[in-house]
């Protein structure tokens, strides 16, 4: 006769079917959460490395005003803009504006010689008189 041997309850439940089923469902579930949570994972991990990114080009462009401002402090910056802006010079220095005389040429050459021939113009051009 063949014995059977007794089985309890947990015995026949983990060689049975229906726990292959639910622990086939919950692996399926646990790769699916693990997933989920590595695209999670990545798409933070871009999103810092893009910040970083902005962080480091945000600092350059401070230290680029930073030295914008510091060169706007200096003396040098002043002197500049009074020479520019304000047409001063420092004593014993003599001061040429170069456009002003171009721009009265060009309205002398304008205003007085419009009835001379077209070649005479060009040749007046190149080889201003009042020089």
């Amino acid at each position: 006769m063949i014995q059977r041997s007794r089985q309890t309850f947990w015995g026949r439940f983990y060689n049975s079917n229906v726990f292959i089923i639910l622990l086939s469902v919950f692996l399926v579930f646990s790769l699916f959460k693990v997933g989920k949570e590595l695209i999670k994972r990545h798409a933070i991990n871009q999103e810092i490395g893009d910040l970083n990114e902005q962080l480091v080009s945000v600092q350059q462009e401070k230290d680029k005003l930073k030295d914008l401002v510091s060169y706007l402090e200096t003396d040098k910056y002043v002197e500049e803009q009074a020479r520019l802006q304000l047409n001063l010079s420092k004593p014993g220095e003599k001061r040429i504006d170069l456009t002003t005389d171009q721009e009265n040429q060009v309205v002398e050459f304008k205003n007085g010689e419009e009835d001379l021939s077209n070649w005479q113009k060009w040749f007046n051009y190149f080889f201003p008189s009042n020089l």
